[in-house]
């Protein structure tokens, strides 16, 4: 029988934990699996997890050319991996459940739980959805991607934890068009040509650059319209 080691018990928790998963989170599924005699035997265990998802991150000091396995999710310091390998479906995602949780049951005001909903767990996997999708600003054709938006259709306030992490629900800007988006001064119909709010001047129309007869998105799912009618009826100020 295969022994079990440190990097065998990190990599197993991990999958458990649907990719990713703070230290303690891990170390919860190590003692939960039971499986690694160190857990028993040695104090300083948990210290040993930590190094050696460390010696196989090369985003560390302590990486010297080892199988690179695990990934910082939110950075250096902040204790949250991610098993780089793991492939995570966008419809079954408990991973967003579980922070959901742990951010809701925070002693803070709601405005501060946005925000760090927002910043902990939406930016970096609804980015690369909708990156992956557009490759490009949808009205410039910009794709420098230090220079690109990802914009929610349906405001992260008002969506499902799905609908804030599926590509139906974003659309990738430039910054000048996801403010103009983001306030309701332009929205899309059905088709996904531009709509342009009466309240934005003439003179301002005319410096936006935008063909209000051009298809800016082919083809766009039924989801996405569904929730580009919620910001035409809700975000918009037509």
């Amino acid at each position: 029988m295969k022994e079990t080691t440190y990097l065998s018990s990190i990599i197993s928790a991990l999958n458990k934990l649907n990719g990713m998963g703070s230290l303690n989170e891990i170390y919860e599924a190590i003692e939960e699996e039971g499986k690694l005699n160190f857990i028993y035997s040695n104090p300083n265990w948990k210290d040993n997890v930590r190094a050696t998802i460390q010696r196989h991150c090369s985003q560390t000091k302590s990486y010297r050319g080892s199988e690179d396995l695990f990934c910082s999710v939110y950075g250096l310091g902040e204790g949250y991996w991610k098993l780089k390998n793991y492939k995570s479906s966008e419809v079954d995602n408990p991973i967003i459940d579980r922070q959901l949780t742990i951010i809701t049951d925070l002693d803070i005001t709601t405005t501060e739980k946005e925000m760090l909903i927002k910043s902990r767990i939406g930016q970096g996997i609804f980015r690369d959805r909708i990156i992956e999708k557009y490759q490009h600003c949808i009205i410039t054709g910009i794709d420098d991607s230090r220079l690109l938006l990802a914009s929610h259709i349906k405001p992260w306030r008002s969506a499902s934890n799905y609908e804030r992490l599926s590509s139906e629900n974003g659309l990738l800007l430039s910054p000048l068009y996801d403010r103009l988006f983001d306030i309701g001064l332009i929205t899309f119909d059905d088709n996904m040509k531009v709509l342009i709010s009466n309240k934005l001047s003439s003179e301002n129309v005319s410096k936006i650059n935008i063909d209000i007869n051009k298809i800016y998105v082919s083809n766009p799912s039924n989801e996405m319209i569904v929730n580009m009618r919620y910001h035409r009826q809700n975000i918009f100020v037509g």
